[in-house]
C-alpha cells in the first residue's frame, strides 16, 4: 500500500507541472499557473504524509500550505 501512495504523489506532483504549463500556455498567467502547481503539490504532500504521520512530516505540509499562500497573495498585488 505504501508504495501506491508513493506512486501516486509522484503521479500527482508530475500531473501538476503538467497543468501549470497547460495553465500558462493557454494565457492563465505565471499567478494562475504558479496556483495550479502549488495546489497540486500540496495534494502530493498531503498523499505523503498519509503514510509519514510525524511531526516533521506535518510540519513540512503546514509549511507548503503557507508558502502556497504568500506566493499566491505576493501574486496579487498591484506593481506601480
Amino acid at each position: 500500500m505504501a508504495e501506491l501512495v508513493r506512486a501516486a504523489a509522484t503521479l500527482v506532483a508530475a500531473l501538476g507541472l503538467v497543468a501549470a504549463v497547460a495553465v500558462l500556455l493557454s494565457g492563465g498567467g505565471p499567478r494562475g499557473a504558479m496556483a495550479v502547481l502549488l495546489d497540486f503539490l500540496v495534494a502530493a504532500g498531503l498523499l505523503r504524509l498519509s503514510l509519514a504521520q510525524t511531526w516533521t512530516a506535518i510540519a513540512v505540509a503546514a509549511l507548503t500550505i503557507a508558502i502556497r499562500k504568500v506566493v499566491v497573495a505576493g501574486f496579487s498585488l498591484s506593481v506601480r
